[in-house]
């Protein structure tokens, strides 16, 4: 016999195998046991947690031959070819590839044929929030005068998209996430079964990271018991799911509260060796911070999602250091990278960026002891001459890689002032300065750090540094040089800024 997959195997074939969702069960075995079934149901609720598995039940039981107590009996020839995918009157939809009018049009014409072996004629149309707003009108007349032998449940995952028209016209009922508890029981179950050994700690982590979702648990499960087999720990679902280890987060957020730069860009290596994503690693990170800003709070009774024993005494001791406003600041850095790095091939470098602005975050809390020396002498600050050309030397020959003292000062000043500040500016070049303004150029795919510099937090802390090197205030002006042979552009925005007759280019 083929195998099946556990999520398959598990998938509950009566309302009592129903794991959570006590209330929309109730509700539904009373309805099909009394004889009270509305026309149109709308389920709605996350992924993986019942909506089509209870519409399944709900078909089988309205055409059960022996039905008891709104109970399918899973033994009649309709339960059995309905359970088989052969009974021609439950008919699934997939909303997603069938979405337009034509479909629900033809839909429309075939409700009115009386069912062919069944009871009952039952349409389960899953993501139904994928249709067309044409598509939902053209349902719309069919769902408020269907005929008597039809009933129509509808599953989405975004019930803000069905156009109240429609929901006006269904009994709706929300399936809420499962527990922790509720996801580890049926795991255990699947465990013994199969006769995996799962390690309480594996056990907890699958559970956690399910977030509410039964499929997904039972999917991780499959996906790690392939893999390793039947003796599973919490290394091999780490492995498997591309996670990191809570110590590692824990000795990482260490790094960060002591702004441990060389620190942070090490523990950020070893993951990317690993074969860590950048997104894994941003979204643990904020799993972690949730969890820190969660203990900081409620103490002992948070319900962690990462942290478990071996972290629990650095996370009690970060909790004392750590404030929980910048705790927040720091989450909404972390969701903030996790969106860019879902459209940006610059992966490493985002992450890098994150994980610097976070240690200049907590930089202000750390204990005296732990902060940098003081430089015993202050920095002396030098008027720089605003870049008046030499003879026999022009901006663009700079360009070329001839040092630039101006440069590397003002480079300098932003790196003492603020670390990710001086990492975005250093990816650009000093193109020169003319009538009080700098213009600063970037090469063909350093856009995001042009557009981060240009933000008002960077340019301040950039344009203090001029004040104080210039003795004046000088205007910023970014450009993107959208070219690959970027000396040749080089040259040719100096021209265009400073004129044929300033700028002598040598070969």
């Amino acid at each position: 016999m083929a195998y099946l997959a556990l999520y398959r195997a598990w998938r509950p074939q009566r309302f009592e195998q129903v794991v959570g969702q006590e209330k929309t069960v109730a509700a539904l075995c009373n309805a099909i046991k009394e004889g009270r079934l509305s026309h149109a149901y709308l389920f709605s609720g996350p992924r993986g947690t019942g909506k089509t598995s209870i519409a399944k039940i709900v078909a089988r039981s309205v055409n059960c031959e022996q039905q008891e107590a709104g109970e399918p009996c899973n033994q009649c020839s309709s339960c059995r070819d309905i359970n088989n995918g052969n009974f021609m009157d439950v008919i699934e939809i997939d909303a997603a590839s069938n979405r337009g009018i034509d479909e629900m049009r033809d839909l429309r014409e075939k409700v009115r044929v009386l069912p062919a072996q069944g009871k009952k004629k039952v349409y389960i149309i899953d993501e139904v929030h994928m249709l067309t707003t044409e598509a939902f009108n053209a349902l719309l007349k069919t769902l408020e005068e269907p005929p008597d032998s039809v009933i129509f449940i509808l599953a989405t995952t975004e019930p803000h998209k069905i156009p109240e028209t429609i929901r006006s016209r269904c009994q709706t009922y929300h399936f809420r996430r499962l527990t922790g508890d509720e996801i580890t029981n049926r795991l255990q179950q699947a465990a013994v079964t199969n006769s995996i050994k799962l390690d309480e700690e594996a056990l907890l982590l699958i559970a956690r990271r399910a977030n509410g979702g039964m499929r997904d648990a039972l999917s991780t499960l499959d996906q790690v018991y392939s893999y390793k087999g039947q003796d599973i720990s919490k290394d091999d679902v780490l492995d498997v799911l591309g996670l990191v280890d809570e110590l590692y987060l824990a000795e990482l957020v260490d790094a960060l509260l002591a702004k441990d730069i060389p620190g942070i860009i090490a523990s950020l290596d070893l993951a990317m060796s690993q074969g860590k994503e950048a997104q894994h690693l941003v979204r643990e990170t904020a799993f972690y911070l949730r969890d820190l800003l969660l203990y900081s709070v409620m103490g002992e009774k948070a319900q962690l999602m990462v942290v478990q024993k071996a972290a629990l005494p650095q996370l009690q001791r970060q909790s004392r250091e750590a404030k929980r406003d910048m705790i927040l600041s720091a989450l909404r850095i972390m969701m903030e990278t996790a969106e860019k790095l879902r459209f940006s091939e610059g992966n490493r470098f985002l992450l890098e960026m994150a994980f610097l602005e976070l240690a200049e975050l907590f930089s202000g809390q750390i204990p005296a002891a732990a902060k940098p020396a003081a430089s015993a002498a202050p920095r002396e600050k030098k008027a720089v001459p605003a870049a008046n050309p030499q003879p026999g030397k022009s901006k663009a020959a700079a360009a070329k890689g001839e040092a630039d003292p101006a440069w590397n000062r003002i480079l300098a000043g932003v790196k003492e002032k603020r670390v990710p500040t001086y990492a975005l500016l250093a990816q650009g070049s000093l193109l020169g300065i003319k009538e009080n303004t700098m213009y600063i150029g970037y090469k063909k795919g350093f856009n995001f750090h042009k557009e981060k510099m240009q933000e008002k937090a960077n340019r301040e802390i950039l344009e203090g540094v001029l004040r104080d090197l210039y003795q004046k205030t000088i205007e910023l002006e970014f450009i993107l040089l959208e070219d690959e042979q970027y000396n040749d552009i080089v040259v040719k925005k100096a021209i265009e800024f400073f004129g044929q007759d300033m700028v002598q280019i040598k070969d």
